[in-house]
């Protein structure tokens, strides 16, 4: 769940460096100023698992080394494209389609937002526009500037059943000047309906709207501010049992993308490869405090430990990556750090914005050294040697008491 600040589409493409193929016809895409959204990390991992299985198939691999990063998506995405043949799997991303229902939602399809529905039949709708709202009255009082509407939109793999009204203008969008008389968008569009066919769900199949973000206006006036979250989002909570806090989860980290888009906030401290991941750990942070907070979302401990373990479930382990968005254990820790600052009863008012920034920003220089339980691991150290030593001292003592007696 990443910050889009341009007023056209900024989506993990992929396209600056490959071509698409469907069919044996090689198509070029545009190439969009491109910027990583929350699951790119993911989808990635999601090409890499495709290359694995066709490597294993080929020779026997050697066992991998274990790793202390797990990440519950990415296992979850392994399990989504078990099924799928290595062939299907290649035209899907090569093509792009995990991009198309966001393109289509954003640039093609006409504003109607009070017709907007969350989850495969709308499920989720009343939740997310519950929290939008509780976000906005939240919110309003700290920013200390007017914020501009923000709207809710959802993305659908189900658009792209309509071939004439949906799909097709998208791919005209997005390819342009690349179909010709021996191959038009209309026979790209039914060639990327017969794949789609194929998917185990067919348009519901989870990685065709596996994707949550935050976009901005203001490049462009007449492009509105948005939270745009995909049927995909929402199927992976479902799979892992979160999706109880998991929608306003999704929700209040997207707003609080918006939030540093008013804030204007850039990272020139810690460095290229720390600057996503310093952003979204802020909107964790943000999320949680505002879902905490007794003048937010009000949640009680039960509810915040789930938004701790839906946190969790987003991070990546490609810490080499400049767009790595955090591990497993950095994300729920930001969650935790935000809720207890909620629950912090000498800060009974809500934190100015950017008394909160500098404050996270004190936290995030040792985020690299944070333990399971989110202590910083030389704090814990030294924790469990004053333990260590008092225990020490009282056996001393109760020592010494024996032998007085």
């Amino acid at each position: 769940m990443v910050m889009i600040n341009r007023a056209f589409i900024k989506l993990a493409l992929f396209c600056a460096l490959s071509v698409c193929m469907i069919t044996a016809r090689r198509l070029e895409p545009v190439v969009y100023d491109i910027e990583q959204t929350e699951f790119a990390q993911q989808l990635q991992h999601a090409i890499k698992m495709r290359d694995d299985l066709s490597a294993t198939t080929n020779k026997q691999q050697p066992p991998q080394a274990s790793t202390p990063c797990s990440s519950p998506s990415s296992r979850w995405l392994k399990s989504i494209i078990a099924d799928v043949s290595e062939e299907d799997l290649t035209t899907f991303f090569d093509n792009h389609l995990h991009v198309l229902p966001f393109v289509y939602k954003l640039h093609v399809a006409p504003r109607q937002y009070d017709q907007e529905y969350f989850g495969l039949d709308g499920e989720y709708t009343q939740e997310i526009t519950s929290v939008h709202n509780q976000a906005q009255e939240f919110w309003s009082d700290s920013m200390g500037v007017q914020q501009d509407e923000i709207y809710l939109l959802s993305a659908h793999g189900s658009d792209l059943a309509d071939r004439h009204d949906k799909l097709v203008p998208t791919l005209e969008l997005l390819f342009r000047n690349t179909y010709d008389s021996d191959y038009t968008v209309y026979d790209h569009a039914a060639d990327i309906q017969e794949l789609i066919t194929r998917l185990p769900g067919g348009y519901n199949f989870p990685l065709l709207t596996f994707n949550a973000f935050a976009t901005d206006e203001m490049d462009d006036e007449e492009d509105d501010s948005s939270i745009i979250i995909g049927d995909g989002y929402f199927q992976f909570q479902q799979a892992l049992g979160m999706d109880s806090e998991g929608p306003e989860y999704a929700h209040a980290h997207e707003f609080s993308h918006h939030l540093q888009f008013l804030l204007g906030v850039s990272d020139t401290q810690s460095g290229i490869a720390q600057v996503a991941k310093k952003s979204e750990l802020l909107a964790d942070a943000f999320s949680a405090y505002f879902l905490a907070h007794d003048q937010g979302g009000n949640m009680v401990s039960d509810e915040i430990s789930n938004v701790h373990s839906v946190a969790f479930s987003l991070g990546d382990c490609v810490k080499s990556s400049a767009g790595h968005h955090g591990t497993p254990i950095q994300r729920r820790c930001a969650t935790v750090w935000g809720a207890e600052l909620a629950d912090d009863r000498e800060d009974m008012d809500k934190i100015d914005l950017f008394e909160f920034q500098n404050r996270f920003d004190t936290w995030f220089e040792t985020v690299d050294d944070l333990s399971d339980s989110c202590q910083h691991l030389h704090s814990a150290a030294a924790s469990r040697s004053y333990r260590i030593l008092s225990f020490q001292v009282m056996t001393l003592l109760i020592g010494g008491f024996s032998v007085l007696l």
